[in-house]
């Protein structure tokens, strides 16, 4: 093995458990988030695991849409130097080839998409705005919240390095 294929092969490491150690972040925050929610506001209890529910399945979008470009498509995704620039790749950048290279490909891909267009437009939006600003007083969401920004930090820093 050259060096140009084993430095290749580290980045592709280094980017991939970057971005998973980012999704489990974001996946333990929205929970917290839900928790707290639910815990000062019962009588929204529906509403809310509704709109946690929708984050969640995003973030799993984001994962299976991560992996298949790590199984296809690996030197774009490797130029990417911060989450940002993953996540813009993984949403804003996705194209219609790649959508239906990966709905064909994996059933799971597809029981999700549905999943997302059931609670996608369906949250009592103002049922929501009183738990959201409670939510930002919560001193265990709070730190939680500045965990993870920290954690993001951290996770940036390895990606440029790489």
């Amino acid at each position: 093995m050259n060096r140009h294929s084993t430095r290749t092969g580290n980045q592709a490491i280094i980017v991939r458990e970057t971005y998973r150690e980012y999704l489990e972040w974001a996946k333990s925050l929205l929970m917290l988030a839900e928790k707290c929610s639910i815990k000062e506001w019962p009588d929204r209890t529906l509403a809310l695991q509704k709109v946690f529910r929708l984050q969640i399945l995003y973030n799993e979008r984001e994962a299976l849409r991560f992996e298949y470009l790590i199984k296809g498509d690996m030197p774009d995704i490797m130029t990417r130097k911060s989450l940002t620039r993953i996540n813009e790749r993984l949403i804003k950048e996705w194209t219609e080839a790649e959508e239906a290279g990966l709905r064909e490909s994996n059933s799971s891909y597809r029981d999700l998409l549905r999943g997302i267009a059931d609670l996608e437009g369906k949250a009592d939006s103002p049922a929501l705005d009183e738990p959201f600003q409670t939510l930002t007083q919560n001193s265990d969401y709070r730190n939680a919240r500045l965990a993870f920004a920290n954690r993001i930090q951290k996770l940036n820093e390895q990606l440029s390095r790489g």
